[in-house]
């Protein structure tokens, strides 16, 4: 953070963090090794890449928007799979937004830092493909479960996450944006 900041001839402004690693495993086998590794990549990795702009926006005196991406798996559990860590982590990502959001909006010291989170449903990527071809029924469990009856597209996702880095969301902090095809909403 600290190289680009130094590379670039502005002030950084923006921070987009997209953390996310899964596994799957019944709850009572789940190794402590595995568990750990998908809390220290989504939760912390997502933490100190957080804190690492927060403190550049700081030493600029530069307010910004901080963008973390989260999950609907954070609010809801998965039909068809067991993923209890990925779904734990996500969890404490949308917690992790709300708790900084309210210590960086208004110090007092610094210009303000806004964070929010993007919440996507389920998406077709390299990652979560392999998942919903191995388990027989899944995919259709998946658009099912969605009031748009399909998995979205990566590109579904961008137009959110732009508009919590441009000004026109000046005033929304603490705040998910929940793209899941209303999955969360039945």
């Amino acid at each position: 953070m600290e190289q680009a900041a130094r590379a670039s001839q502005y002030p950084i402004r923006g921070l987009v963090t997209c953390a996310g690693i899964s596994g799957r495993e019944h709850a009572t086998s789940y190794s402590h090794d595995a568990f750990k590794r998908i809390l220290d990549v989504n939760v912390t990795g997502t933490f100190l890449c957080a804190q690492a702009i927060a403190r550049i926006m700081h030493e600029q005196q530069t307010p910004g928007s901080i963008i973390l991406i989260a999950s609907m798996s954070g609010t809801v559990a998965n039909r068809g799979v067991e993923t209890v860590a990925y779904n734990s982590s996500k969890a404490a990502v949308l917690q992790m937004a709300r708790n900084l959001a309210a210590e960086w909006g208004n110090d007092g010291a610094h210009p303000t830092i806004r964070v929010n989170t993007v919440s996507p449903g389920y998406i077709q990527t390299p990652i979560t493909m392999p998942t919903v071809e191995a388990v027989p029924g899944l995919k259709e469990l998946w658009e099912g479960g969605n009031m748009l009856g399909r998995l979205s597209e990566v590109q579904e996702h961008l137009s959110g996450i732009v508009y919590l880095l441009a000004d026109g969301s000046s005033y929304v902090t603490g705040a998910d944006i929940r793209a899941d095809g209303g999955h969360c909403a039945w």
